[in-house]
């Protein structure tokens, strides 16, 4: 977080140019403040949000195709400080900590660093959103495929079925307890995983495949 602080303040001066840029040509009105002693919680004053974040995404496209990935991080932060219901900014922003950022590392430390650093800013994204299924998956799957750690991946993608979400979701927790050895937890929930989305003909055609397999190494006819 202290590494978030300090990059941003370097991205407050030039971003106040730009949105002044804006303003002039777009004829806007409204004023944009930055007070010296205070965070980004009071960085934005008034309607001016949108047009901050549009300039601050298109710098994260750029460092993007250029390569330059420390300097998304802090645009991330500032990114969803602005606007916290910015899903694709809290998912990004942690993608890039857990599975670039802890890649490119020079020490284990480093990349264990990283990784907590996107682990806790994908929770408080969901602390921010949490009645959508996204950011669930998105902590779900780190833990699944970049820790394996099946059974906080298994917590993290449970919580998100609470809510409207597509089927891969449900899938995920079967092949999460598959993962961890747990064949009849999978079993049982491929079972549930055909009871569910009765309609989707994709969905079907994976459990009933899945079902087939897990009884034979199961010995259930």
């Amino acid at each position: 977080m202290l590494f978030f602080m300090i990059a941003l303040l370097a991205i407050l001066v030039p971003l106040q140019q730009d949105i002044i840029y804006h303003r002039l040509q777009e004829d806007l009105r409204e004023e944009i403040i930055i007070l010296p002693g205070e965070f980004m919680s009071n960085f934005i004053i008034s309607g001016f949000r949108g047009v901050a974040v549009d300039i601050l995404w298109m710098r994260v496209d750029e460092y993007w195709h250029t390569g330059q990935h420390f300097k998304m991080l802090p645009l991330f932060r500032a990114i969803t400080l602005i606007q916290s219901r910015f899903i694709e900014a809290w998912s990004l922003g942690g993608w890039q900590l857990i599975y670039n950022m802890s890649s490119l590392a020079p020490t284990r430390h480093e990349a264990d660093e990283y990784i907590e650093d996107g682990i806790q800013f994908l929770q408080e994204g969901i602390s921010k959103n949490s009645r959508i299924y996204d950011l669930y998956f998105e902590l779900g799957w780190s833990y699944y495929h970049r820790l394996e750690d099946y059974d906080e991946a298994i917590r993290y993608f449970r919580m998100g079925t609470r809510f409207s979400h597509p089927p891969h979701l449900d899938r995920l927790i079967a092949h999460a307890y598959k993962k961890k050895g747990d064949l009849r937890a999978a079993y049982k929930e491929w079972k549930r995983c055909e009871a569910i989305f009765v309609d989707d003909e994709h969905h079907q055609g994976i459990v009933a495949k899945q079902l087939s397999d897990i009884r034979k190494e199961l010995g259930i006819r």
